[in-house]
């Protein structure tokens, strides 16, 4: 299955149609091992034709710079708002790779969002996963997405 275009594309879409910032989606890193380094993590689980965990991973001055863009008001913390915004954020890119996947008969169904932050975490998935990671960039700086799935 090709992850990355329909990934890509819904990253895109999301941030020019309903955060309205500027972005630069880089190529996936290939190995996926990277330590990202990152202090507030939105994820949102797919499942069904296949099993996936899609996360969104931002520094601190980041996750505020798209939080406050989403919702349109400055976010001095990683607060409930920031969170709220960026696990929101995950779902819809996780609706646009649903919406992507079912034109080709692909059946998926989504989980709540879940949002961690802190300074120093780990987020594990089973044995076997693959794993890709797309470094983003916005002004306040770059970001990730972390796409790891499993075929069933």
């Amino acid at each position: 299955m090709e992850f990355y275009p329909k990934l890509k594309a819904s990253i895109e879409e999301i941030f020019a149609t309903m955060i309205f910032l500027d972005l630069t989606a880089a190529e996936p890193l290939a190995a996926g091992t990277e330590d990202l380094g990152c202090h507030v993590s939105a994820m949102i689980g797919l499942s069904g034709d296949f099993n996936a965990l899609l996360g969104i991973h931002c520094p601190a001055k980041v996750g505020l710079a798209i939080g406050s863009a989403m919702l349109g008001m400055e976010l001095e913390e990683i607060d409930d708002d920031t969170k709220d915004a960026l696990g929101e954020i995950s779902n819809m890119l996780a609706g646009g790779i649903k919406e992507s996947f079912a034109g080709e008969n692909v059946n998926l169904l989504l989980a709540l969002p879940t949002t961690i932050s802190g300074k120093s975490y780990k987020i594990n998935t089973p044995s076997g996963s693959q794993r890709v990671i797309f470094p983003c960039e916005i002004e306040a700086g770059r970001f990730y997405i972390d796409f790891k799935y499993s075929p069933r």
